[in-house]
């Protein structure tokens, strides 16, 4: 899998989770550790760090101290 394959299928799992549970924020430790532990693919940490700032830049985050929402 090519590494921008790989980060917006990270993002997609993010975002998916987030659109499910609308009042939910996490750091990067429970986003790895809770919500992407179960994927096909084995993200590493940094990997998962990566997609959230994406995300962030694209404006479909927001991020406060060290939590993430949408």
């Amino acid at each position: 899998m090519k590494m921008a394959e790989l980060h917006s299928e990270i993002q997609s799992g993010i975002l998916d989770y987030l659109l499910n549970h609308p009042n939910e924020s996490a750091c990067l430790q429970v986003i790895y550790a809770d919500w992407l532990e179960n994927e096909s693919v084995p993200f590493n940490i940094e990997q998962v760090q990566t997609a959230l700032d994406r995300l962030v830049e694209h404006g479909e985050l927001t991020r406060s101290r060290d939590s993430y929402s949408l």
